[in-house]
């Protein structure tokens, strides 16, 4: 998929849009109300490609945004391959292509996107069960056996006892399975298999122990008529709850598959999985109860992005109250939308361990890589100027970007840490390995996205290369005299092994509870790379407003790909390599103190100009006091406008350090208010209309030093000693002891 950019210039549209009509300048109507025509329109993106039988919405922009009339109208060039509604919902029908374009009511200007609509790859479930004694089966042939509840318009089956397998097929249907002792183990397929229905329910009753065995042998590949998980609801949603325990063991797939929504209320539940704990593919909300999980996957998994016909966010992983204990090889927590902890009535306890930092030792899911990639340095990626794609089997694969890698010390530090000699930033590409395939032939075409290939007309080209089916990435060592020469082969996938404590792929708000996370990736990280299947793109935002944080982490404690917003709660980071990282991050509120051994509060490169703002909130930051470190990092500015912030670093307070530093910024450092203290120096020398003190030039040792103002005094702990202490401070004159 190729998202669209757009470029006016007096009333034309370049890049891939054409516009059918011209610009006209404001004109008006009958009563004299200035009219304002429509100027262009364009789409969220060029091309798509679709599965049949699902459906994704185009987004138009109007220009100019406050257009007197921005109505328009949707088509389809082929409405046997594509039909799309008035609201630009485009549904693949058939395999084919059809052009959808929008057309603005005002001026006639068009905007087009290409769908290659394919065959859904998706495996549909075709299980049967046989019949056997030790089968419990409710189907709509003896649902009216189940206890009616008319007004609720739900059938309750009390089960106890020993079965092979729990089976419900009831379209439309709402049932609870009321749980008093159950034991079910199956090495044939999923303990509980749930093929259609309107709601499922398996409440655990009251002091009882019910146990869910799943004993196959490990999945290897997709099998139609295997459930993924102990649990598996194929069609319909999920809720577990009652005050009773469910013990879960999954050594096939998932502890808990479902296609739908799954929700967690009372139960103490206990999960020991391959793969994921509990996958929710459209939310998981944890209301309240006692969830330990120990996984070779991912904790709690949501995996859709889209919008619900009734109009939902998909995707959501929500915590309103509740104890939770993850102990996951991968994700603690992954989600494909928000990650939400609420401010709640009911206590939110939440413990994370990831990676080697977890308890877990199982097997972990080996899946065949369909896809393989392509490494190389800065000079041959040439700022994106180019296109690679594969010819394989006699066809065309284009390479997409995937992001940066970077190798630390010439690979020693990995997981973004530090080795030996510095580090190195490569560039990393994907394309799809077709499963018959044993060897491609890369080209090189000038552009930063060309769509049509050729073997006779190129930029540069590779000869016939093997694949090495113990890897899956290769390095591009070389390109001269239009051929390419390839270096080793490695794997990106182990290398990029997500093991955080908290992800998501658009925003996480912390509002409450008691977080204590120990990742040996990021402890929190929000991303906004790609495109998101509602036709967004992705914030990749951090809020943290409330709760009690305590972070470890072998990377950064908490990394926002854009805005890190902290507003509120208490954060203590006992451990990171970074403390806290995004491109533009916002202190105004809250209690917060990190320990990092490289930049503690860093602002890097992204959508604006990287800067980091102290409006309120008091913030402690320690870094050792040697070395390439520095206590508070922006690539762009530092802004000060209220507030405490004491950071402890390297440099000198006698004068600026230009290298690491306490406070170390590439653009302008400008205080209004509140308190800055520094033990360390100073790259930038501030703007500032507060009070400065040079309270000491010279060695500031280590222990307990407090700096003290007329009406107050502010104490930290130095680990490292430094050299020197100055402050500038709202509150007049400091002084040092």
């Amino acid at each position: 998929m190729k998202r669209h950019s757009i470029l006016f210039i007096t009333g034309i549209a370049l890049f891939g849009m054409s516009l059918v009509g011209c610009g006209n300048a404001p004109s008006s109507n009958d009563n004299n109300e200035q009219v304002i025509s429509v100027t262009g329109i364009s789409l969220n993106y060029d091309s798509y490609n679709l599965y049949v039988n699902k459906s994704v919405t185009l987004q138009e922009t109007v220009y100019p945004y406050n257009a007197s009339n921005s109505g328009v109208t949707w088509s389809s060039s082929n409405l046997e391959v594509a039909s799309v509604d008035a609201n630009g919902k485009v549904t693949g029908l058939s395999v084919g292509s059809s052009t959808i374009s929008v057309t603005t009511n005002d001026g006639n200007y068009v905007a087009s996107c290409l769908f290659n609509v394919i065959e859904n790859t998706e495996v549909d479930d075709d299980y049967v069960p046989t019949e056997e004694s030790d089968i419990y089966t409710i189907t709509l042939d003896n649902i009216e056996t189940g206890s009616y509840d008319a007004e609720k318009d739900e059938y309750t089956f009390a089960i106890s006892g020993e079965y092979k397998q729990i089976y419900v097929n009831v379209p439309e249907k709402t049932v609870i399975l009321e749980l008093s002792g159950v034991t079910i183990e199956n090495n044939e397929n999923s303990p509980i298999y749930v093929l259609d229905c309107e709601d499922i329910e398996i409440s655990a009753k009251k002091n009882k122990v019910n146990y869910i065995k799943d004993t196959r042998s490990i999945y290897t590949e997709d099998d139609a008529s295997q459930g993924k998980g102990a649990i598996y609801v194929s069609n319909g949603d999920l809720k577990l709850k009652g005050t009773g325990t469910l013990n879960i063991e999954a050594g096939y797939y998932n502890g808990i598959h479902c296609k739908d929504d799954v929700k967690i209320q009372k139960q103490i539940l206990n999960i020991t999985a391959v793969n994921h704990g509990i996958k929710g593919n459209d939310s998981i909300t944890v209301t309240s109860g006692t969830i330990n999980i120990s996984c070779g996957g991912d904790g709690l998994h949501t995996e859709n992005s889209d919008i619900s016909d009734s109009g939902k966010q998909r995707g959501d992983i929500v915590v309103n109250g509740g104890s939770l204990t993850i102990n996951s090889w991968n994700d603690a927590i992954q989600a494909s939308h928000d990650v939400i902890f609420e401010e709640s009535e009911e206590e939110i306890t939440y413990i994370a361990k990831t990676n080697k930092n977890s308890s877990y030792s199982g097997e972990t899911i080996e899946v065949s890589n369909s896809s393989f990639y392509l490494k190389m340095s800065s000079s041959l990626y040439s700022n994106g100027g180019y296109t690679y794609a594969a010819y394989i089997n006699n066809s065309w694969y284009k390479a997409s970007y995937k992001g940066t890698q970077t190798v630390e010390g010439g690979g020693g530090g990995g997981w973004g840490r530090p080795g030996p000699g510095g580090s190195t930033t490569y560039y990393i590409y994907e394309i799809e390995r077709p499963s018959s395939s044993s060897s491609f032939t890369l080209y090189r075409f000038s552009g930063s996205n060309v769509t049509s290939f050729s073997t006779s007309s190129y930029n540069a080209y590779s000869d016939a290369k093997a694949f090495n089916d113990s890897y899956d990435m290769i390095q591009l060592s070389s390109i001269s005299n239009k051929k390419i020469s390839f270096g080793s082969w490695s794997n990106y996938s182990s290398n990029s092994v997500s093991a955080k404590g908290i992800k998501c792929e658009n925003e996480i708000y912390i509002k409450g509870g008691n977080i204590d996370i120990d990742a040996y990736d990021d402890a929190i990280h929000a991303n906004n790379d790609g495109t998101l299947e509602n036709g967004s793109t992705p914030l990749g935002n951090v809020n943290i407003s409330g709760g009690t944080l305590l972070l470890a982490s072998s990377d950064d404690a908490i990394h926002a790909d854009n805005e890190l917003v902290i507003s509120g709660g208490s954060i203590n980071v006992s451990s990171a390599y970074e403390g806290l990282e995004g491109n533009s991050i916002e202190i105004s509120g809250g209690t917060t103190y990190v320990f990092a051994t490289d930049d503690r509060v860093n602002a890097t490169s992204g959508k604006v100009t990287p800067n980091i703002t102290v409006s309120g909130g008091y913030i402690d930051v320690t870094v050792p006091s040697s070395g390439d470190t520095d206590g508070v990092d922006s690539n762009g500015t530092f802004t000060q406008t209220g507030g405490v912030c004491i950071i402890k670093g390297p440099g000198s307070a006698s004068g600026n350090t230009f290298g690491a530093a306490a406070l170390d910024t590439d653009g302008a450092v400008k205080i209004t208010s509140g308190t800055l203290i520094v033990f360390g120096g100073i790259e930038q020398t501030p703007t500032s209309s507060v009070t400065r003190t040079l309270c000491s030039s010279s060695t500031v040792s280590t222990g307990n030093r407090t700096v003290s103002f007329s009406s107050s005094s502010y104490t930290t702990n130095l680990k490292y000693s430094t050299n020197g202490c100055i402050v500038y401070s709202s509150l007049g004159s400091a002084s040092l002891s």
